[in-house]
């Protein structure tokens, strides 16, 4: 381990509560039929989030938009349209139509490779242009729709979004695993969360939650931890908890930008899910994780063994995302923590976010 590994490590032996009896408190909560809800809005609970941060963010799972497809979606506090051309190319742009208003979601439909607004059917292509006006002939070049610059990659449709029209600052790369043989198909979920991407993602290095919300055998030991640029790198050894007692594995995990990441878990079996985090608009985040278990095998034995264990480790990795929700919706921003030296590289990973946070969004002022 390196001396910076082990700087960042939380120090065993002060994680005084070593053995934990059936639930934890966070858990007998979570199974209340009735929860308080804080009223008070984002903008009180996390001052600081008066920008959407830049970065590749989810538009739709690739499988959801088909070949002639328009979906009406919201995002960034945006009406937005996800469509796929004839050409098999996904395009993110603007819902309204500039003509006259209206929303292209609605009654919107693909011809070839462009798309068509329901109004007065007037026709434009990928890059927003208005390519026709059908009853006069003509086209009318200051008529564009804003479009997103749009990616498809490990089974996601992915657009770039900068408040000041940005082009992408780093590439999401085609992960291999997802595309593999060797691993089952996704198991998708996604939730809709009252909180800022950032205080979502700031669960990665608070290891000590791990112990005391999920009720985890111990706390992970942090091998290395990297903030480079606009990826995250994160490498850890932890005993998962098993039927047959503690088993050693790993939790690796990879992330680029605020939007996207992969997390790779090895021992009781390897797995892994892509996540993918998207802002509604300023009070809700929407999560995604889709979840994949490499086959132990092809015989039919090992294929229902794969789908036993599997399982079992996608649906307590799903209990504990629920879990932390509780705790997420609930939960203000401290500014100034103040934090045990056990507490793991918070503080660290906000001087990374603070990157990402820039003024020239109008949709962003005076929220």
């Amino acid at each position: 381990m390196t001396d910076e590994a082990r700087d960042l490590r939380a120090p065993m032996d002060k994680v005084l509560d070593r053995v934990m009896e059936g639930e934890t408190p966070l858990q007998a909560v979570k199974h209340k039929l009735e929860r308080p809800v804080r009223s008070l809005r984002s903008i009180e609970r996390f001052p600081y989030y008066t920008s959407f941060p830049f970065a590749w963010y989810r538009a739709a799972f690739s499988e959801d938009v088909v070949v002639g497809d328009v979906k009406p979606i919201r995002y960034l506090n945006r009406d937005l349209i996800v469509w796929r051309g004839e050409d098999g190319a996904p395009h993110v742009m603007d819902a309204d139509c500039p003509h006259l208003g209206a929303h292209i979601g609605v009654g919107g439909r693909v011809r070839g490779c462009e798309i068509v607004c329901p109004f007065h059917w007037w026709q434009f292509d990928g890059e927003g242009r208005n390519t026709l006006i059908p009853y006069d002939g003509g086209r009318n070049p200051a008529a564009r729709i804003h479009t997103y610059p749009t990616v498809e990659r490990n089974g996601y449709v992915l657009f770039w979004y900068h408040p000041t029209g940005e082009p992408p600052l780093w590439e999401i790369p085609e992960l291999e695993d997802c595309a593999s043989d060797a691993y089952t198909g996704y198991d998708r979920y996604t939730w809709s969360i009252a909180i800022p991407w950032q205080e979502f993602a700031e669960n990665g290095p608070d290891f000590i939650h791990l112990r005391t919300v999920h009720g985890s055998v111990d706390v992970p030991e942090l091998e290395r931890l990297s903030y480079e640029g606009y990826t995250t790198q994160l490498r850890s050894k932890v005993n998962f908890d098993t039927p047959r007692g503690p088993q050693a594995g790993r939790i690796d995990t990879d992330g680029w930008g605020p939007g996207f990441s992969i997390a790779r878990f090895s021992g009781i079996i390897d797995a892994f899910f892509v996540g993918a985090s998207t802002p509604i608009d300023f009070e809700t985040l929407e999560v995604t994780h889709s979840y994949k278990v490499r086959k132990l095998g092809t015989t039919p034995e090992l294929l229902e063994r794969t789908e036993r264990v599997g399982r079992a480790l996608v649906r307590d990795l799903v209990k504990q995302v629920e879990e932390d929700i509780v705790i997420f919706e609930h939960k203000i921003s401290q500014p100034k923590p103040k934090l045990s030296a056990a507490d793991g590289p918070i503080l660290q990973f906000r001087k990374w976010a603070e990157q990402f946070y820039l003024d020239g969004d109008p949709r962003g002022v005076n929220r």
